[in-house]
């Protein structure tokens, strides 16, 4: 079991390269694509949304989100990301139990 994070890469005006956390999953790689996928199907996008397209990037660890609205378009990259090192444990290791912020 893994923990994974699905985080979310978009530009706007005043910050060009932003970054957000969308969602924390425990589980194995095909929960956390499910989840993945599910987010994309549903990501925020703009107001009064018109059309959707999700496009998987790579294998299926990325997938780009293009949603127009009435007046406006957003484009998202919604990402994969496994926990491989975990300084709280002795060893670096991560276990399976959800790291404390």
């Amino acid at each position: 079991m893994g923990h994974w994070l699905i985080v979310a890469r978009y530009g706007t005006g005043a910050d060009p390269y932003r970054t957000d956390l969308v969602a924390e999953v425990t589980g194995d790689r095909e929960q956390a694509e499910e989840a993945l996928r599910q987010v994309a199907l549903t990501f925020r996008g703009p107001m009064r949304e018109k059309r959707r397209q999700v496009y998987r990037m790579g294998e299926s660890d990325s997938y780009l989100v293009r949603v127009k609205g009435r007046v406006s378009a957003t484009e998202t990259v919604l990402s994969l990301a496994e926990l491989v090192y975990d300084s709280a444990e002795p060893d670096g290791t991560p276990k399976d139990r959800h790291p404390a912020w």
